[in-house]
């Protein structure tokens, strides 16, 4: 019989290497060890969707609850509650800094309150944040305008206007009419201002609120009977547009998106009244134009230079 190559010679006992140099007890121990056992797929699964999950949940978060105090707010503003939803948002922006719906939202209720210097401390937050938005940097325009600072709101809508043309952001249409309007506001550039709105016009075709700009750069040139042509044509196609805005709405639905809706053709029309008043006004018809600006201010405005 051949002996095993697993079997002890030594007769006293002591462990002795097979051919291989192995060691039969530890053959022997290691065959009876237990081994690891391996996780189970679902708890493996588990892990994966954390590590997935956690990442997403820590940066939806913050923006979501962002949306609810924006919700809030807003419904403190449809609750004729101007100063509440200013001081709820004030309470966001210090919780969410880098959210730019929050001070896109304040801003516009700094507007309504006449805040213009905070107006365009949130104007320019939400420039930093978001430095090609053509939404953003033409409410620091309007915020410049309120306080005076006319040539630097031009600056901005010159920016405006390269973004659309050099990077094709936003509209050239648009931009050419927000600088022109701008420079008609500051009562500057004024040739410069009718050569952009004459181009904004070919490009879009008449727009109401493009006629109303050239009705207005006109009468800051001195040109009356044209103003008044181009902006009694803003003012019929806007009426129209209110009417027919006015007659989609439910009176039974009351959102903040409606009302902003409603606010934002209402204003256009006093905006378009006012300047037909200044119009009427110089060509001596005085009557026309104190009809206007009563209609004005049945609109909820103040027939004055801060109304743009």
């Amino acid at each position: 019989m051949k002996s095993s190559a697993f079997m002890n010679p030594d007769p006293s006992g002591a462990a002795v290497p097979n051919a291989d140099g192995i060691f039969q007890a530890e053959l022997s121990e290691s065959s009876h060890r237990p081994g690891r056992n391996p996780l189970p797929r679902g708890v493996l699964f588990l892990l994966l969707v954390i590590g997935v999950a956690v990442p997403i949940v820590l940066y939806w978060l913050p923006a979501e609850r962002a949306k609810w105090q924006i919700a809030a707010a807003q419904a403190k503003w449809l609750d004729d509650d101007l100063p509440g939803a200013i001081s709820i948002l004030e309470i966001a922006a210090e919780e969410f800094p880098d959210t730019s719906a929050v001070y896109e939202q304040r801003l516009q209720f700094y507007f309504e309150a006449k805040q213009f210097d905070n107006a365009l401390a949130d104007a320019e937050k939400l420039v930093a944040l978001t430095p090609k938005s053509p939404s953003a940097l033409g409410l620091k325009s309007q915020a410049l305008h309120h306080l005076g600072k006319h040539d630097k709101a031009i600056e901005v809508c010159k920016e405006i206007l390269r973004l659309a043309q050099e990077e094709w952001i936003g509209s050239v249409a648009q931009a050419l009419n927000s600088l022109a309007y701008a420079q008609a506001i500051g009562d500057t550039q004024l040739e410069e201002a009718l050569k952009n709105i004459n181009e904004s016009l070919r490009l879009a075709g008449d727009n109401p609120a493009l006629l109303d700009t050239r009705g207005y750069v006109k009468y800051r040139l001195g040109d009356s009977k044209a103003a008044k042509e181009d902006i009694e044509r803003a003012v019929e196609h806007w009426e129209q547009l209110v009417a027919y805005q006015e007659a989609q709405s439910l009176p039974s639905v009351r959102s903040y998106q409606s009302e902003t809706d409603r606010a934002s053709y209402q204003q256009a029309l006093a905006v378009m009244l006012y300047h037909r008043a200044l119009v009427y006004d110089r060509l001596k018809m005085h009557d026309q134009a104190k009809v206007d600006r009563e209609r004005v201010r049945n609109l909820g405005y103040e027939p004055n230079d801060q109304l743009f």
